[in-house]
């Protein structure tokens, strides 16, 4: 089976009210639609969300550009049998840009699946569950905002909650927090972001000021090359710490483990560059004891269900994820978005990655794109 064509659309879609992080504001889901055409017939698909310019340097620009000019033609023509050699060829051809190269693995794992007939969880040895359990989420708000956001996810059958934080004002990001603890509870897990948001001094700040909440962790509390800083805050015992922006390949994931950097890893299928890097820091952490979660806050239903069959496919991923983007769109590329209902996320029934792409929907919020010319 030979790929023919690869095409790339910059989408827009609507998103229900700004989703505000320390390093910038979401004020629409930004994201490129990738599109792999076999000889066969069988076309996979595959979406890449634009993250905010403190979380990456990648833009849907940057993003098109690189998958249109760089990887399709060099995709065009080649024989899809083998993953790992295919990312390889795309790692050799343009080093970085993990965006796009999620973008196309995502694709060709679409591909190989409904070819076997299989989901992607199961080409990975899966699936291991069937569903997975997801933390609600809130941006930055004021602590009152936020108590009432928590409180109505809680009531919407969510068991844990993601807050944010990272601000420059570090008494109010306590209060956010300390407010949504009242809110809901102690029966109720919180989880905290900062997005890398910190210097030194106020991490320090706010790990001693909320250790006495019972938080789960605290992502990324200082920029994502301050690996010793993680391993500071880390030796205080206080919160346990996770690591996302730090994450980008297998190799950072082994060096920050055994450096004692962090408690948690958290893995983002775009961030990683695919399912093959995703599958390796797996490993990293299955087999050092560290905890592992996936998921985006802002995404599609086709990154969504992407990143649902990652964490269906292994057992040593934590049972509750946080692929929750869909909640936040006004609507979405599918006719048939995926189900967070009661604060979990049940695996498509497809094959592949099990989302089918709504061309009337594709249409109305493309804002560019091209299509490669087919192989001849």
């Amino acid at each position: 089976m030979k790929i023919t064509a690869v095409d790339a659309l910059k989408v827009r879609v609507p998103i229900k009210g700004d989703y505000r992080m320390a390093k910038g504001v979401h004020k629409a889901l930004d994201s490129v639609l990738v599109r792999v055409v076999t000889d066969e017939g069988i076309v996979g698909v595959g979406d890449i969300h634009q993250g905010v310019a403190g979380y990456t340097s990648e833009t849907v620009d940057t993003i098109f550009s690189i998958i249109t000019g760089a990887y399709a033609p060099v995709l065009v023509g080649q024989e899809l049998d083998s993953p790992e050699r295919l990312h390889r060829l795309l790692t050799e051809e343009r080093m970085g840009n993990p965006f796009a190269r999620s973008g196309i693995e995502m694709a060709i794992f679409d591909i190989l699946g409904k070819q076997a007939g299989l989901s992607v969880a199961g080409l990975l040895g899966g699936p291991v569950r069937k569903s997975i359990l997801l933390s609600g989420g809130i941006g930055i708000e004021t602590p009152e905002v936020a108590a009432k956001k928590v409180t109505d996810i809680v009531e919407a059958g969510y068991r844990t909650i993601k807050v944010k934080i990272g601000t420059d004002d570090v008494t109010q990001d306590i209060a956010r927090v300390r407010a949504c603890r009242r809110a809901v509870g102690d029966d109720i897990a919180i989880r905290i972001d900062a997005n890398a948001g910190y210097n030194m001094t106020d991490a320090l700040m706010v790990v001693k000021a909320l250790g006495e909440l019972n938080i789960e962790h605290i992502e990324q509390p200082v920029a994502g090359e301050d690996w010793e800083g993680m391993a500071r805050l880390r030796a205080l015992g206080a919160v346990p710490i996770m690591a996302d922006e730090s994450i980008v390949t297998p190799s950072d994931a082994y060096r920050l483990v055994h450096m004692g950097a962090c408690d948690v890893i958290k893995i983002k299928i775009t961030k990683v560059g695919g399912y093959i890097n995703a599958r390796k820091i797996i490993d990293v952490c299955e087999s050092s004891g560290t905890e592992l979660v996936i998921g985006q806050g802002l995404c599609s239903s086709i990154e969504a269900a992407a990143e649902a069959q990652l964490a269906c496919a292994f057992s040593h991923v934590c049972t509750v994820a946080e692929m929750v983007g869909p909640a936040k769109l006004r609507d979405d590329l599918t006719d048939s978005p995926i189900s967070l209902e009661g604060g979990q996320l049940s695996l498509p029934e497809g094959n592949g990655i099990g989302i089918d792409l709504s061309e009337e929907k594709v249409a109305q919020y493309t804002v560019g794109g091209e299509i490669t010319a087919p192989a001849s």
